[in-house]
């Protein structure tokens, strides 16, 4: 398996960091017709380049879909910082085998994990460029799927 192996079929959310979260899903309703799927902020522990932390996240999902666009509120010191109030932050392919995947953008030298333990078969990788890649597995990308449809409860 390569990296080459995830292709646009695959591309489940465009992540995008926004200042001001209530504001941006006002303007993208507005603008692009879209409704949300979201939840009240919550305490995430996360790993962040190497180092646990407990953080308070908000995230939003929109219903229309794939790819979906996932609105987090920014949290500045981390991957989800937003430098000019609103920008894409990531792109979230979901795989079959989420752990090959990983294994390859982390044997990648000039890449480095942001989100989750080393290792781990799902999370964050910062390109050179300076995008963030996420990888996720089946079970969160069925869980994530059934949440945004509203036939189950948030992942």
């Amino acid at each position: 398996m390569t990296v080459a192996d995830l292709h646009p079929a695959q591309l489940f959310h465009v992540g995008v960091v926004a200042a001001d979260l209530d504001q941006a899903m006002a303007e993208m309703s507005a603008n692009l017709g879209l409704t949300w799927k979201y939840g009240k902020a919550r305490p995430m522990d996360l790993w962040i380049f190497g180092e646990p932390r407990t953080l308070e996240m908000r995230i939003a999902h929109s219903v229309e879909g794939p790819p979906h666009v996932e609105l987090i509120q920014a949290v500045p010191g981390t991957p989800w910082a937003a430098p000019n109030g609103l920008g894409t932050n990531h792109l979230c392919y979901w795989s079959d085998r989420p752990a090959e995947v990983m294994a390859r953008l982390e044997g990648n030298p000039a890449n480095r994990r942001a989100l989750g333990k080393p290792g781990s078969p799902g999370g964050y990788i910062l390109t050179p460029s300076g995008l963030y890649i996420e990888i996720i597995g089946p079970e969160l990308h069925s869980s994530l799927r059934g949440w945004i449809k509203g036939e189950r409860e948030r992942p």
